[in-house]
């Protein structure tokens, strides 16, 4: 009986002790509540973020990243701080010009500070007279694009026209000293083997790295290719020997002279010998060319894709009138 009256008594105890504690602990939270509730006046920090930098401009260094400021406001508000410092924006694009300097002047400053701040806060003071801004001049040119190909075609098929990039040429933007020595712009290396067919890809460009400021209108461009099955076909054509002199005639030997065209079907079906044209020049006659003369294809169709001649030279014979 004695143990069980012990028992109970110091349950009681343990209980008044809770009951204790719990009362405290609800008293120091409406303790601290109404002490947040209050108004006070203190210091605190804004991080900062530069807005609305006009476009020809770069800003070179950042002038401060952060602002002292002196608020009146709830005892929350100044708890929030220490958890989340408040980010505010200054707006650049308001810059004063003179003399070569841009900055914001302290009133511009206040105004944009207490335009950013709740209806409970009040900005009785900040740590700035003006802030100063570092700019760089932007320029803007234009350059080419140029594709590194690493290309094979399947037998019988050939590249008809020439490659296509589009766009062909990018803009620029940025420091004068960064990109005067940009000159061209080149792709990445487009691989493919054993083409048979025409192709159209996306290709990313190898732009230069570690550049501060400095933009560029596209980072990609579409590269395509017309490929076509080809053939060949022979034709005769006659040889022209050119720079005669007026009392000289050549024949040579032989006369006519085999071009090997490689082209499509299409293409090779329209061929005249008219199209062509193979040429000997008397004037390159010498002692030492042995009654040979040099002959080259002075012309053929556009539309080929190769033409060569069966031989680079020919014998002659001279009469004179």
């Amino acid at each position: 009986m004695k143990r069980l009256i012990e028992w109970i008594q110091t349950g009681l105890k343990k209980r008044k002790v809770k009951v204790f504690l719990m009362f405290l602990l609800c008293a120091s939270f409406a303790w601290l509540i109404n002490k947040l509730s209050l108004t006070y006046t203190n210091n605190t920090t804004f991080k900062v973020e530069y807005i609305n930098i006009p476009k020809e401009f770069l800003l070179a260094n950042t002038p401060k990243d952060e602002i002292q400021v002196r608020l009146q406001a709830a005892g929350f508000q100044f708890l929030g701080y220490e958890f989340k410092p408040k980010h505010i924006q200054l707006d650049v694009s308001k810059v004063m010009h003179k003399d070569d300097s841009y900055y914001l002047t302290a009133d511009q400053i206040r105004i944009q500070l207490e335009a950013q701040l709740n209806n409970y806060t009040t900005l009785t003071d900040f740590e700035s007279d003006a802030i100063y801004f570092d700019f760089t001049s932007l320029e803007t040119k234009k350059v080419p694009v140029k594709a590194v190909l690493d290309l094979t075609f399947a037998t019988n098929h050939i590249l008809e026209g020439d490659i296509k990039i589009s766009p062909d040429s990018i803009q620029i933007s940025g420091p004068k000293s960064q990109i005067d020595s940009i000159n061209v712009v080149k792709t990445t290396v487009i691989n493919k083997s054993e083409i048979n067919n025409s192709f159209t890809d996306e290709v990313v460009l190898q732009l230069p790295k570690h550049l501060n400021g400095t933009t560029f209108s596209t980072e990609t461009v579409t590269i395509s290719a017309n490929v076509v099955k080809f053939s060949e076909k022979v034709i005769e054509v006659p040889i022209t020997v050119i720079n005669l002199p007026a009392n000289v005639k050549v024949r040579t030997f032989p006369e006519i002279v085999e071009v090997r065209c490689q082209g499509t079907l299409e293409h090779l079906k329209e061929l005249e010998i008219a199209d062509f044209s193979v040429e000997a020049d008397y004037e390159k006659v010498t002692k030492e060319t042995d009654n040979r003369l040099s002959i080259q294809l002075v012309s053929f169709p556009s539309t080929l894709n190769n033409a060569i001649i069966n031989t680079n030279e020919v014998e002659f014979i001279l009469r004179r009138e």
